[in-house]
């Protein structure tokens, strides 16, 4: 990223030559798509991206309403061309959601946390807008101590590129912390890519209290 750049400018650049999805599909979606809701619902889907897993969401269920948000009119102007059934939105990085409190019953959060600056406005904004009893399922590449250590010693350049997208590392514990201090109680985890305590990611389904 360089410093010139504004977060919109940078994301608008990532998705101007990303073409379906992302990496990190194969991963992640065998592990996360049984948490997607079967039964009529708002679903959020925050980095929302090119669309690809709200394509992939509607498969799963397509009586529910799907919104998406992200931070590139890149993204979004291809994701609105290819699911004109679901609603956009443009957000900007510490803004508040243009949602409704209480109005949406499941949030898909994907590999999104670690590119935040204000981390603490996402958590309370998710939290803000989902129905009580509502769930979040949220990735983030993990950060364990054995991965760290590992990490520092063999590919600490590469990994804490200062020129990458990533902003925030998060391990079990402070990711948990993050959502509870927003009333988000973590009520199943897991870890896909490798193996743990190695893993590429860490997912957690959490529900507002």
């Amino acid at each position: 990223m360089k410093s010139s750049d504004t977060m919109p400018e940078f994301y608008n650049r990532f998705w101007s030559d990303k073409k379906g999805k992302l990496w990190d599909f194969a991963l992640k979606w065998p592990k996360l798509s049984r948490y997607i809701p079967r039964e009529d619902a708002v679903i959020l889907d925050f980095g929302c991206g090119n669309g690809e897993i709200i394509k992939e969401m509607m498969v799963l269920n397509p009586k529910a309403k799907y919104i998406g948000l992200d931070v590139s009119k890149k993204a979004l102007s291809v994701a609105s061309a290819k699911l004109p059934k679901a609603e956009f939105q443009l957000i900007e990085d510490g803004g508040r959601f243009p949602l409704k409190s209480a109005s949406v019953d499941f949030i898909f959060a994907s590999e999104v946390i670690e590119h935040i600056y204000d981390t603490e406005n996402a958590f309370s904004e998710i939290a803000r807008v989902l129905r009580p009893n509502g769930e979040v399922l949220l990735t983030t590449p993990y950060h364990g101590i054995i991965k760290n250590l590992l990490t520092v010693l063999l590919a600490f350049d590469s990994h804490f590129d200062p020129e990458g997208p990533h902003i925030r590392f998060f391990s079990k514990n402070s990711l948990f912390s993050c959502l509870r201090k927003a009333r988000l109680e973590p009520v199943e985890h897991g870890y896909y890519g490798r193996f743990y305590p190695v893993p590429h990611s860490i997912f957690v389904l959490a529900k507002k209290s």
